[in-house]
């Protein structure tokens, strides 16, 4: 479903050419979950903002062949990206508020997205829109359709922005640091939602915490916008290099903070 081959992103500042992602290359078939994991300001987000060509103004990728279903979609028009983004492949970002409507309706920001991309009209969209938030652990989903964005807690919002995207059924999901500040629940529903839906879809986890990406079928670890080594959770740990160190530093913080009861 996906192919990057040797893609370079740079940012332009007033003093210099930053180059953020640095010759990345990684493959993902339907059915596959794979994980890009490093420690912050590796490139880990910007290699997902490349993809979707989403990136800043000051941002390119100046070099590289992505292909999407066996489209390359680099060299693709505008337009015609919007409509891979449409159809192809969804980003879920970290904040929720970055893909969430704040004067429409929980119910509505689904039912619109369910209109958009599926046959289905009327009761039948809104049936759709509620069987949806009772899928990603929206407490009173009946209750709820009518609520608002802020209405709801953060993990909550993070749910709702899942449900928006996955009733749209696209081929490709990334997911960018979606359970990072989130309560324990949340985190929980949404990581759930990430295994089921790797069954059928091409899945990308992008992570900080190492603990949420050991089952991925791909782990991809980089530093300074490098891809330095990839290989599962077990053949990482056994080399004991980077992607090792990283997790057994994050696993001991986690047990500090749990004897202490944080």
């Amino acid at each position: 479903m996906l192919r990057i081959s040797n893609m370079v992103t740079e940012i332009l500042t007033s003093e210099d050419t930053v180059r953020v992602v640095d010759g990345l290359s990684l493959t993902l078939n339907r059915g596959e979950i794979c994980a890009l994991v490093g420690e912050s300001g590796c490139g880990k987000s910007m290699t997902a903002f490349s993809l979707l060509r989403l990136l800043p103004s000051s941002g390119r990728v100046s070099s590289g062949v992505v292909t999407v279903d066996g489209t390359e979609i680099m060299g693709l028009p505008e337009a015609a990206m919007r409509n891979i983004r449409s159809s192809k492949i969804s980003l879920i970002f970290q904040e929720p508020a970055t893909s969430l409507n704040p004067v429409m309706t929980v119910g509505d920001q689904i039912v619109e997205t369910i209109l958009l991309h599926t046959p289905l009209r009327g009761e039948e969209a809104r049936a759709k829109a509620l069987d949806w938030l009772k899928k990603v652990g929206i407490p009173e989903p009946e209750r709820r359709m009518k609520s608002f964005p802020f209405e709801l807690s953060g993990g909550q919002k993070q749910r709702l922005a899942l449900a928006v995207n996955l009733v749209t059924h696209k081929d490709i999901y990334v997911f960018d640091e979606a359970t990072s500040n989130i309560d324990i629940e949340s985190e929980a529903i949404i990581m759930a939602n990430i295994k089921a839906l790797s069954r059928e879809k091409a899945v990308i986890v992008i992570s900080h915490r190492l603990a949420n990406v050991t089952p991925a079928d791909l782990i991809y670890y980089m530093e300074s916008g490098e891809l330095k080594e990839s290989g599962t959770h077990r053949e990482l740990m056994e080399r004991n290099s980077g992607y090792a160190k990283l997790y057994t530093t994050q696993k001991n913080l986690e047990e500090g903070y749990a004897e202490v009861g944080v």
